[in-house]
């Protein structure tokens, strides 16, 4: 009979699966990984009927399977432009069956921008007024806004080839200036309202468990391109993010998200949420914050556990994992 394990899915440069994979070890629960820009000489095979995985000849049963950066854009692939397209399609296409033969699969649901908007007002979450369109500067004639936030539907980069990545960050402008944005000219491209605010959060769900940081930054574009400017605090969750957050994971079936939100005077904005959002650069600033790293462990071994019950682990052996953390208190739900 196949061992059971835990299937992470990402890029090498994941230092967020890293840790996982590292502080799940410690914990004696198994891991095996497959990373998009790393997958030259992998043996893979899976038997749906078995419902059982085999990587380099090692085969398991997937407990939970973690899809966070897997992304054939930083996979070169061999061969001509057709070989080239079929390898990438044909990976992309077994990891998104992949739940087949998982227990539990992390990472699958993805709404994208419109969806998000869409989800969040069918709940009487607030949002800012949206637009998508391939001219900015037709907005106006739409709605009305001082100042506007343009940014990409999809992710915040490309990646033009393996390994290097070109980043389109948010870009706040007043009204006049939509007529000379010329990064996002031609390209169906999200604008939206510019919401004044006080606050600005970013809330981690983890499993039942939420945390936030406060963000301090004078522009959007501050986390790409002056970085060290920006002061990230941990701050407790307030009571209208925190049901937002709880609604919109229901409605998507999300057991894991980084959520951005803004509080103003009339009380929480949602803006989007990343169900593959990195959380350890938040750690970091908040002064070597890590209790969403030991609640994403926490949350992979539980599920883990439930599926391969015979190799239970109770709390305080887990908690033990982590000797580096014994100076701070945690708290596990």
């Amino acid at each position: 009979m196949a061992d059971f394990a835990v299937l992470l899915l990402s890029r090498r440069g994941d230092t967020e699966t890293d840790r996982v994979r590292s502080w799940l070890s410690r914990t004696g629960v198994p891991a095996h990984r497959l990373d998009a820009d790393g997958l030259d000489g992998v043996d893979v095979r899976v038997d749906p009927d078995r419902g059982t995985v085999t990587l380099d000849g090692e085969s398991f049963t997937p407990t939970v399977t973690w899809i966070r950066h897997f992304a054939m854009r930083g996979c070169a692939g061999r061969g001509s432009s057709d070989r080239v397209m079929l390898y990438r399609d044909s990976w992309q296409a077994l990891v998104g069956q992949l739940a087949v033969v998982s227990r539990t699969v992390i990472g699958a649901a993805d709404p994208g921008r419109l969806e998000q908007h869409a989800q969040a007002r069918a709940l009487g979450i607030r949002a800012p007024r949206t637009l998508v369109t391939t001219d900015p500067a037709s907005v106006p004639r739409v709605f009305a806004s001082a100042r506007y936030v343009v940014k990409p539907l999809d992710r915040h980069y490309v990646e033009p080839e393996p390994g290097r990545l070109a980043w389109f960050h948010p870009i706040v402008v007043d009204a006049p200036e939509l007529a000379v944005v010329p990064t996002f000219a031609g390209v169906p491209a999200v604008v939206q309202e510019y919401v004044p605010h006080e606050r600005e959060l970013r809330v981690y769900l983890v499993g039942s468990q939420l945390h936030a940081f406060e963000v301090h930054k004078s522009s959007p574009q501050d986390l790409w391109l002056r970085p060290e400017s920006v002061r990230v605090t941990a701050v407790a969750v307030p009571e209208p993010v925190s049901t937002a957050v709880r609604s919109l994971a229901k409605a998507w079936n999300l057991v894991y998200g980084a959520f951005d939100f803004l509080i103003d005077a009339d009380g929480a904005v949602f803006l989007e949420v990343n169900p593959h959002g990195d959380w350890r650069w938040f750690e970091q600033r908040a002064a070597g914050h890590h209790l969403i790293s030991i609640a994403t462990v926490r949350l992979v071994h539980d599920l883990h556990h439930r599926y391969a019950p015979a190799t239970d682990t109770g709390v305080l052996a887990f908690l033990g994992a982590f000797p580096e953390r014994r100076d701070r208190p945690i708290v596990v739900d």
